[in-house]
């Protein structure tokens, strides 16, 4: 069998690693501009502070500066994902951290109609 020759659960898999990899991409290099802007108290070494933003962890001193940023900083990872790939899981993180649908819109150019259209099992809340 070829390298190239994979089956439908292989290329699932494949393809999820590398969506996985976009997404770190993204929130790497928005951290990144989050620290060379308003976020700069808070480190220098993006790696670190991406760690403290998911861990969202009220405890640590680190995420109370940067969550300052957080809606901010998570409606750029939905830009930046969102030229060159699937948004919708940045789109589920923005939510989860309190970014309104209209905010999400926004960033991406679109009405919010259009993001509960295409992502409205990501954009409505549980109950």
């Amino acid at each position: 069998m070829a390298f190239d020759d994979l089956s439908e659960d292989a290329m699932a898999a494949a393809s999820g690693k590398v969506a996985a990899a976009a997404l770190r991409a993204a929130r790497l290099e928005a951290t990144r501009l989050l620290l060379a802007g308003p976020g700069a108290g808070a480190g220098d070494d993006p790696v670190d502070a991406l760690e403290v933003l998911m861990a969202s962890n009220p405890e640590d001193p680190r995420y109370e500066l940067l969550s300052a940023f957080e809606k901010t900083w998570s409606l750029l990872v939905v830009r930046i994902l969102a030229t060159v790939g699937d948004p919708g899981p940045a789109i589920e993180d923005a939510r989860r951290r309190g970014v309104t649908v209209p905010a999400i819109a926004k960033s991406l150019g679109v009405s919010h109609q259009a993001i509960y259209s295409r992502y409205a099992d990501v954009v409505r809340k549980q109950r």
